[in-house]
């Protein structure tokens, strides 16, 4: 069986949604995906890891600045390395200060964009690319409702998730309906993570008011695994509670 599980590459895995979504995409009810975990430090990815199995047989940790371009563009090619084949990308990593955008300095305004939407376009762009080699593959988008009503103090995320959701719609056009490379866009409200809590306190969003990870894993990783194939090239609305 080793030798034959699909294997996924997921950014963010070392925690929240990230992380609900590779131990949902190893769950056998999802063909027990191999994961290739991404972030950009070890130690949170091999507590991911930890939780998935036996180290080499079902996860690596590639740690990865997905904000740095050379990294973002080789990341598909070193993640199909590892385990001899790639089957599925999930760009879920993201980030933001709360502030508003006249606020932020220059260079907060190109962390956001690099890490929420030019480096998950150049990774999209590099796996697009070995799909459209092996005639296969899944590519899922993590956005964000703040891409069409973001919360104050997150007007630059919300810009740079909504290229996301742009890229998935273009993709799919320039792939066409024929096309075996399925791409996909998830755009969840709240979320109780640890990121929402170090920008927004529960006395401004309480807990009952957001989503939970394994919620919007669960989307992710029918994307990812094929259960969702006949929304290829849509944005997957997933409001708050």
């Amino acid at each position: 069986m080793s030798d034959s599980r699909p294997v996924a590459l997921v950014t963010g895995a070392g925690s929240g949604i990230g992380r609900a979504t590779c131990m949902a995409l190893a769950d056998p009810s999802r063909n027990a995906h191999r994961l290739v975990l991404v972030g950009r430090r070890e130690d949170p990815l091999r507590e991911t890891g930890a939780m998935l199995g036996n180290e080499s047989e079902d996860w690596s940790a590639l740690p990865t600045d997905i904000a740095e371009p050379d990294a973002a563009n080789d990341l598909p090619s070193r993640a199909a390395s590892v385990f001899g084949r790639l089957d599925a990308v999930v760009n879920n990593a993201g980030w933001s200060p709360l502030k508003p955008a006249w606020e932020l300095e220059q260079a907060e305004i190109e962390a956001i964009l690099a890490v929420n939407a030019t480096g998950p376009i150049l990774i999209s762009a590099a796996a697009v690319r070995l799909f459209r080699k092996q005639n296969a593959g899944r590519l899922v988008q993590v956005s964000s409702i703040a891409s069409d009503d973001p919360f104050p103090g997150l007007g630059v995320y919300g810009a740079a998730k909504a290229a996301l959701n742009t890229l998935t719609t273009g993709l799919s056009n320039e792939l066409g309906e024929d096309s075996s490379i399925r791409v996909f866009c998830v755009a969840p409200g709240a979320v109780e993570t640890d990121l929402l809590r170090s920008l927004i306190t529960a006395d401004d969003l309480p807990t009952e008011s957001c989503l939970t990870p394994d919620s919007v894993a669960a989307v992710i990783a029918d994307c990812a695994s094929g259960a969702r194939d006949a929304e290829s090239g849509k944005t997957i609305w997933m409001p708050s509670p």
